[in-house]
């Protein structure tokens, strides 16, 4: 497809640049740049105007995009620097090294060792007194450094005559003590060389990190990731529960309660529960050992721990014209084998990173991302990459014609809203800036990952012995004093109380039915009736309910939820209830479902389910997993056109030329261009029309209708969502909201 002026690429929805306001820091040259949260922590540097260095402190709003500068009123700040580290450490700041000021040296200049630290809490400085033992680094510059649970990592970096430092050191940060060095015969400094560690675990096994829990999941599909070298799954693992989860008909219609009062035992039954669902392939099954009911959890997030820290990995590029590229993975500092493993030889891709001069980097989910300075004679712009650390494969992160004018120099990432902020300026020039060295923070881009499939999954807040035992509370007669009633009709008897404490909706409801009662309904039990702890006026009605205006599939499989904080059921693993389940995450304003949900429907997006996953995100304000889903779409129009048109060529019999595009096309920039006036947006945030304009559709939209029989797995039929187009504006208007009968 040629591009036009009439035309733009859809990655240009994937970034924005934005105008920053408040203390602008001048440029400088040798700053470093930590991000903590939401606020990105910017200091020292050489100012560009006087050459002269400084200590300053600024802090950026990476939400509002408002600097502040942070006052040294006590005048305790480090010496004046550029070029050293700046690491987080818990909730501080870890500054080593650099090039300062020296008043014994001809040039005035020397390179430093001290540590000083940022309290966050306190807005201080503190400077630990460190005794000087054989495993102290030496003065350095420009190098590179990383934490890994409570140990900083110092690698490579230049001394005072710009020789490169063959060594790394580890300082405990707890105890404040060098406790280790070793010899590292590479050259690895800031203006080649990135060095970085998660602040997250991810349960899928990544290259470099041999935790024995690790799982094998296929990785997800991007729109580069066609050629990927896929990892098989492993034998299924049974989980330890020995919890029983009895099954009722999904058929069966319930009576009323016929007990008022909160955990008081009566004649509910429980809620019915399915037996099997399809495996997709990038979902772990469990199966119980017991019931041998199937339990599925996608990868997920843990905080490390200083017993099982995370290695950190070594990128270096050098030698731009005929680049060459190596990957070190640095094992645990705390562990007893700590070594240095090489995986040069493991990175492939369709493409490879081009030579990147100063490059950033950080890890997200399981990806590694690297950017930085891509300068030849015919280009000059500012690149970025990932790599999957599950394969080592390299994909382009895309950003459009964002980075094709102004300076941009340097990317950081905001892991909690999965961005990565790029700062610089976008009416200078990058290769005048780029001979000065100066980076500048009058303008920033923003990127959203996740429209690459790149994102930090939901942490689990619990074992899966304790979401098995969530589904049996859940399906305890005992436990139940209170039905939720489905749109067909049928009973789901709940606990109130836990509904209460998990749903605030269902809390708001239960305390305005409660003020409307003025004559209660009490029990015969006087006993009941006298007892203090049943003082909740709604606690005593005898017929309590929720109409809920969700399918009885749906319904369980919100409460599946509600009971385990974690989607794991058959009820929750099909491409349509995750839809439908998104869709209230964001009417009830559930910021851990519409998280998990989310992540479930990137790992089924597919040529078959891209059409609802794209309503569903549209209507949810998911920008990035919409984006996702319309490249997935407009690939497979291109594969449906390919097709066509070889079949058209056999039929003339023209030879065909063989390439027939696969069910996971990769997709280029050309083909992927939009009108200009399909999508306004003015940041990532904004969310994109729930459907393509009718002008268009013929060309671009998808070749499967919203009324396609979704059948992505056999034995499984996917229904359409049974919120159309027309009924958007009411769910938005906050439609269909359940009430309780008296």
């Amino acid at each position: 497809m040629t591009s036009n002026s009439g035309l733009q690429s859809i990655s240009d929805l994937t970034a924005s640049t934005r105008l920053t306001t408040g203390d602008i820091p001048p440029p400088l040259v040798g700053s470093s740049t930590t991000v903590i949260g939401t606020n990105l922590y910017l200091f020292a540097g050489r100012l560009v105007s006087s050459r002269r260095m400084t200590n300053e402190l600024y802090v950026l709003d990476l939400c509002s995009f408002v600097w502040t500068r942070i006052y040294d009123t006590e005048k305790s700040a480090p010496k004046p620097r550029y070029f050293h580290s700046a690491n987080q450490f818990k909730n501080s700041i870890v500054i080593f090294g650099g090039m300062g000021y020296s008043r014994t040296s001809d040039d005035g200049l020397c390179v430093l060792d001290d540590v000083s630290i940022f309290d966050l809490d306190t807005y201080s400085w503190i400077h630990p007194t460190i005794t000087p033992s054989d495993f102290t680094p030496r003065p350095r510059y420009a190098h590179l450094a990383s934490v890994s649970s409570n140990k900083l990592v110092v690698i490579g970096g230049q001394d005072m005559s710009n020789y490169y430092i063959e060594e790394t050191n580890i300082l405990d940060l707890d105890k404040m003590v060098w406790v280790y060095s070793q010899q590292f015969e590479k050259h690895c400094g800031a203006y080649r060389s990135v060095a970085v560690s998660s602040t997250y675990r991810t349960n899928l096994p990544l290259f470099g990190d041999n935790s024995s829990d690790m799982v094998s999941l296929t990785s997800s599909l991007d729109d580069n990731s066609n050629s990927a070298p896929e990892s098989t799954p492993p034998p299924l693992r049974k989980s330890n529960s020995t919890q029983s989860l009895p099954t009722t008909p999904s058929n069966v219609i319930r009576k009323l309660p016929s007990v008022g009062a909160f955990g008081r035992p009566g004649s509910l039954r429980r809620s019915p529960s399915g037996q099997n669902l399809l495996r997709s392939h990038s979902i772990k099954r469990i199966q119980s050992q017991s019931s041998g009911s199937s339990f599925y959890h996608l990868s997920f997030t843990t905080e490390i721990t200083d017993e099982n820290p995370n290695p950190i990995y070594l990128y270096s590029n050098y030698n731009f014209t005929d680049v060459k590229r190596e990957l070190q993975v640095i094992s645990p500092p705390n562990s007893e084998n700590y070594k240095i493993s090489d995986y040069s030889s493991n990175m492939s891709g369709a493409f490879l990173p081009p030579g990147l001069r100063f490059p950033t980097g950080a890890i997200l989910g399981h990806h590694l991302i690297i950017s930085g300075t891509y300068l030849t004679n015919s280009s000059q712009t500012f690149s970025i990459w990932a790599l999957n650390l599950v394969n080592l494969f390299w994909i382009r992160i895309d950003t459009g014609s964002c980075f094709s004018q102004g300076s941009w120099n340097r990317g950081v990432l905001c892991d909690s809203t999965n961005q990565y902020i790029v700062l610089g300026h976008r009416d200078r020039s990058l290769v005048d800036d780029y001979n000065h060295r100066q980076t500048n923070f009058d303008h920033v881009t923003v990127v959203d990952l996740e429209a690459f499939g790149i994102y930090q999954s939901p942490h689990t807040t619990m074992s899966p012995l304790a979401q098995e035992l969530g589904l049996a509370m859940m399906n305890n007669p005992n436990m139940a004093d209170f039905d939720i009633i489905t749109q067909e009709g049928q009973r789901i008897p709940v606990n109130s109380q836990f509904l209460s404490m998990r749903w605030p909706h269902f809390k708001d409801l239960v305390e305005k039915q409660a003020e409307k009662v003025s004559n209660l309904k009490y029990d015969d039990d006087d006993e009941v009736r006298n007892n203090s702890d049943y003082d909740d006026p709604i606690s005593m009605y005898k017929n309590r309910a929720l109409e809920f205006p969700e399918s009885h599939i749906v319904t369980l499989a919100f409460l599946q939820y509600l009971y385990t904080d974690h989607l794991l059921t058959i009820q929750q693993y099909q491409p349509h209830v995750l839809a439908q389940l998104l869709l209230l995450a964001d009417m009830y304003n559930l910021n851990r479902l519409r998280q998990l949900t989310s992540h479930a429907l990137h790992q089924f997006l597919d040529t078959t389910t891209a059409a609802l996953i794209y309503e569903t995100a549209a209507l949810s304000r998911q920008t990035g997993l919409q984006i996702r889903a319309l490249k997935v779409m407009i690939a497979a129009k291109k594969m449906n056109q390919q097709q066509q048109k070889n079949k058209e060529q056999v039929s003339h019999g023209i030879p065909s030329n063989g390439s027939i595009i696969s069910r996971r096309a990769s997709i280029t920039d050309q083909d992927m261009t939009l009108p200009t006036n399909w999508a306004k947006m003015s940041s990532p945030t904004n969310s994109l029309p729930a459907a393509i304009p009718s002008e268009t559709r013929s060309s671009y939209y998808d070749p499967y209708s919203s009324a396609v029989n979704l059948t992505s797995q056999p034995g499984l039929v996917y229904s359409t969502r049974s919120r159309s187009s027309s009924s958007a504006s009411m769910f938005n208007n906050r439609g269909y909201l359940p009430t309780i009968q008296d």
